[in-house]
């Protein structure tokens, strides 16, 4: 039996505004209870766990100055400037 893995590209995107940085990554379809996020540093991780998938997202930020939020399987790091 071959195994296969399946990859799914994480789009992320990063603006940069006059009073700070907004970094945001659609996460669909996973439901906001599946997903943890800590900003570590210049990293935000995020981890995922799921009855069919656990793994653990890198995702880098302009800074260390970021704060996560998570809705509606969309994750949002906003600097705190």
């Amino acid at each position: 039996m071959d195994a296969t893995q399946h990859q799914h590209d994480l789009y992320v995107s990063r603006t940069e505004h006059d009073d700070g940085w907004t970094v945001a990554a659609d996460l669909h379809p996973l439901a906001d209870d599946e997903v943890t996020v800590e900003c570590i540093g210049e990293t935000a991780v995020v981890a995922v766990d799921t009855p069919m998938l656990r793994t653990e997202i890198d995702v880098e930020l302009p800074d260390d100055s970021g704060t996560a939020s998570l809705r509606n399987g969309v994750l949002v790091v906003e600097s705190d400037d």
